[in-house]
């Protein structure tokens, strides 16, 4: 799902871990408050890629929330337990334990 587009990048440029990036924000996005007040003011690096994602997100009209994706193998219950693990930042995902007890694995032997 966030493997780049080949005409974007491929696994071998130095761009690639930034169109994963890319992807990640496009489908989950945009980045919560919680995650950048982690990010050092003075991180230059971080602030740029995040800033140039977002940008390249908007002028390429590359958002496209998971919440409103179709795909026949795809249930409600499916994306519901993936939005749960998707979190861009860590501290609002489950835990693994929140997720071995997530109504999703009922039935699961």
């Amino acid at each position: 799902m966030f493997k780049p587009d080949p005409k974007d990048a491929t696994a071998d440029d130095e761009e690639y871990l930034i169109h994963i990036i890319i992807k990640q924000l496009a489908h989950f996005g945009p980045v919560p408050k919680s995650y950048i007040d982690l990010i050092p003011k003075d991180d230059d690096y971080r602030w740029s890629i995040l800033a140039s994602a977002t940008q390249y997100i908007k002028d390429n009209q590359k958002q496209r929330p998971f919440k409103l994706i179709e795909d026949e193998c795809l249930t409600e219950e499916d994306r519901e337990f993936l939005l749960k693990v998707m979190k861009l930042d860590p501290r609002d995902r489950p835990t693994a334990r929140q997720l071995l007890q997530d109504e999703w694995f009922s039935g699961v032997p």
